[in-house]
């Protein structure tokens, strides 16, 4: 189930390019998914952590689809530093498209709201 569209090379050569390998990849989306299913407040030492409980906000899809995408913008903005140019836009039906950056490859991410709230990548 690819969940990026990547037309970067791999091995050697993306290490020796300073593009973006596997593990890298990997370990922004892992924050991602933390980062979308953390509520401020839940950790002390970063209480800013986290986007706001989105369970009310499915109530009021697709209206609430703009601030949700600002609120999401915002928490990668903060807390992802390695992804650039993020824009968020609705992807469809409690679904929002993430296209981002990293080390200057294009990469594309499907957030799907979930019905208890949370958000997943796929």
């Amino acid at each position: 189930m690819p969940i990026t569209d990547r037309t970067a090379p791999r091995g050697l050569l993306t290490r020796l390019q300073g593009l973006p390998g596997d593990d890298e990849l990997s370990s922004v989306l892992a924050n991602l998914r933390l980062l979308f299913n953390t509520r401020p407040g839940d950790s002390p030492a970063a209480p800013d952590f986290g986007v706001p409980d989105l369970a009310d906000l499915l109530h009021q899809f697709p209206a609430a689809s703009t601030a949700l995408q600002h609120g999401l913008r915002a928490a990668i903005a903060r807390h992802e530093p390695r992804l650039r140019g993020v824009q968020v836009r609705s992807g469809g039906p409690h679904s929002l498209e993430i296209d981002a950056q990293l080390a200057g490859v294009p990469l594309r991410l499907r957030a799907l709201l979930t019905p208890s709230g949370r958000i997943d990548l796929g």
